[in-house]
């Protein structure tokens, strides 16, 4: 384990994990942007410093931020390099770990969150258990021994060289986190491995209280247990003030107490009243009401559009540079856009902050600009001018072959690439199922609620698939019932009866051919950077010259974004009549019309109106999105975690837990 958290692959995916976080500088003052330039001898040098026995971690950076309750939260960063290496060893740790962890426990954990908790607890209350010991921790990161956590880890890894690593890490704190003040005790809130250790140190008090018959549901260090009576939940208390003394822990006194559902009580974020579950108030809106109109929020031009606060959001964004007469270009280690006749600056970016470049078939790069892309492992997209490709400039992602070795194992063994691609057409049928339910809210036409019914139906034909061509036929059986209902729910008189991909029959398969190539590139590109290599996929066929693995990642999010996004540009006026033209066909080729390779003839999206397309579609990719595991990330993020999932399942046998979209 301790290697595997060395090794180049690890360390990579740790850094961008680390970078799309966007935290600050720990006590050394070092920011992300600074580490980015020469990360890769870098990181080859944490290694070397790691196995060598001469690394030590540099100072937290102390940061005291308010909490809900009046009282302050003590945030201790880590220098840029240490969380590089504590994000690996929780990438190596986490699914090891987790799979001994306690069914009661949800917080940071793969396909649970609060979602899972708060589902628990209800189905604890419909059981009879109407009393509710609501319990608090007191000061639960400042007073984890290191010692006991430590002996706790070493028996759950075996493997005293980690163990010596997390301690010096610890001991970091230790000297850091109280000047000086030396008593072995304390996570940091803000290292990347303290919600794995508080998990593990946690866990022997899940088993006994899970081992006393109590119905625990803990999210970290905040908890409840669910009792019929309430003598039973005074029970539990007393209970667990002495399981928790055992472990040099300490429920607060006046935080704690003893409630049932008819006088309610609040826990993650929500209100439990009787039968009620009040909701938050940003649950997720629907696709037509999730964005304002394209005019009320004015995004940057996207001449070189990176949508948004760039501290405020922590995925990387693609640099558009599509205007004529611009050139991409780099100066003091940021790329730069300027206009050609004039020389003038438009732009600078670190290329810490980029995750792509796209090149309009009009504008200009300079050598250094396509140099400093690849130094910085960042694919740059030639566009063709009609929402497609016409060359992907990948850089080297350096040592991965052990990763590929396992996509490759996956293919291989029918039955592990039955049960994933099962798991993508599971997720293709139940996001265009809701997406229908979604946009028929409203409308309440009889034929789209039928059409979402027998994708139901459809879906639960999926177990019984024998082999890919079985599922392929199923996609394809629901395929031909969606796209008709999909087309009821586009307004305006806009006429959009089958899907043609890449043959711009029609303004509505036009923007849906774009806007799914948009969303191949975002997953290519984060595939790359996860050093998965786009090739290898287990529903879709592999062939040279196919991306496979972003065919099958799509499937989970064509619907919610690519599509859904579409119907919004043509119902909400985005784009009218004007904005796209038929271009006449060729005189000598009347057949085909449309075609995108065809210098005449097919519809084309005017300049201005393309511009409202890619500012309508970054807004979509901004909104927030709660995942698999209850956390709520823009839909960037949702992607980059599935890619992660997804590696973990093809490495460690992670459970791997698609995107469903709520209706």
């Amino acid at each position: 384990m301790f290697d595997r958290l060395l090794a180049p692959d690890r360390l990579w995916e740790a850094w961008f994990k680390v970078l799309r976080n966007r935290g600050g500088p720990g006590g050394d003052g070092e920011s992300l942007d600074a580490f980015h330039i020469g990360v890769e001898p870098r990181l080859a040098r944490l290694a070397a410093d790691v196995r060598g026995g001469t690394y030590r971690p540099g100072p937290y950076r102390l940061l005291d931020v308010p909490k809900d309750d009046g009282g302050t939260r003590r945030l201790a960063i880590p220098c840029v390099a240490d969380r590089v290496l504590m994000t690996s060893a929780a990438l190596v740790m986490g699914p090891m770990l987790d799979a001994t962890f306690e069914p009661s426990s949800h917080g940071y954990r793969p396909g649970r969150g609060v979602r899972t908790a708060i589902a628990r607890v209800e189905s604890l209350r419909d059981q009879g258990f109407h009393w509710v010991l609501d319990a608090d921790i007191t000061r639960f990161f400042d007073r984890v021994p290191h010692d006991r956590l430590l002996d706790r880890l070493q028996q759950a890894t075996g493997d005293a060289r980690l163990v010596d690593l997390v301690g010096l890490w610890l001991d970091g704190y230790d000297r850091e986190g109280e000047a000086g003040r030396g008593d072995g005790l304390g996570l940091p809130q803000g290292s990347p491995v303290s919600p794995l250790l508080a998990n593990l140190y946690l866990d022997t008090v899940d088993e006994r209280i899970a081992a006393a018959g109590l119905h625990l549901v803990r999210f970290a260090d905040d908890f409840v247990i669910l009792a019929a009576d309430e003598a039973a939940a005074e029970g539990a208390r007393a209970h667990v003030a002495a399981l928790l003394a055992d472990h040099g822990l300490h429920l607060h006194p006046d935080k704690t107490r003893v409630v049932s559902f008819d006088q309610g009580f609040a826990f993650l974020g929500k209100l439990f009243v009787r039968s009620l579950v009040l909701p938050r108030p940003d649950d997720d809106p629907t696709p037509e009401a999730a964005m304002p109109p394209a005019t009320a929020s004015p995004v940057p031009d996207p001449i070189a559009m990176t949508p948004g606060d760039p501290e405020a959001s922590p995925i990387l964004r693609p640099l558009y540079v599509v205007e004529p007469g611009r050139r991409l270009s780099v100066r003091n280690q940021a790329f730069t856009v300027e206009e050609i006749e004039t020389g003038r600056e438009l732009i600078a970016l670190p290329a810490a902050r980029v995750g792509r470049i796209e090149l309009g078939h009009r504008v200009a790069a300079d050598a250094r600009s396509l140099r400093h892309a690849a130094a910085a492992r960042i694919p740059v997209a030639l566009l063709d001018g009609l929402g497609g490709v016409e060359a992907w400039l990948e850089p080297d992602g350096g040592a991965r072959g052990q990763r590929h070795l396992a996509q490759a194992r996956h293919i291989l063994n029918p039955d592990s690439r039955l049960t994933l691609a099962r798991l993508l057409v599971d997720a293709r049928l139940q996001t265009t199922q809701a997406l229908l339910k979604r946009l028929n809210r409203r409308k309440r036409l009889a034929t789209v609620d039928a059409a979402a019914d027998r994708l139901k139906r459809i879906r639960r034909k999926l177990p019984l698939a024998a082999d890919i061509p079985q599922l392929m036929g199923h996609e394809g059986e629901a395929a031909a019932i969606y796209w008709p209902a999909l087309g009821a729910l586009i307004d305006h008189g806009w006429v959009f009866r089958r899907r043609l991909r890449r043959n711009a029959a029609d303004p509505v398969n036009l923007i849906l051919d774009w806007l799914a190539s948009l969303l191949a590139r975002e997953i290519k590109a984060l595939a790359t950077r996860h050093a998965l290599d786009p090739g290898l996929g287990v529903l879709h066929e592999v062939r040279d010259g196919h991306d496979a693995l972003v065919s099958d990642l799509i499937e989970i999010f064509r619907a919610p974004l690519a599509e859904a996004c579409t119907v919004y540009l043509f119902n909400n006026r985005i784009l009218g009549p004007d904005d796209i033209i038929r271009y006449p066909p060729p005189p000598d080729a009347p057949d085909q019309a449309g075609v995108p390779g065809q210098p005449d003839g097919g519809w084309r999206v005017l300049p201005e109106a393309g511009r409202r397309v890619i500012r309508t579609w970054e807004g979509w990719l901004d909104r927030p999105v709660t995942g698999p595991d209850g956390r709520r990330r823009a839909w960037r993020g949702l992607i980059d975690t599935q890619l992660a999932a997804w590696c973990r399942h093809i490495e460690d046998d992670a459970p791997f837990v698609p995107y469903h979209l709520d209706y």
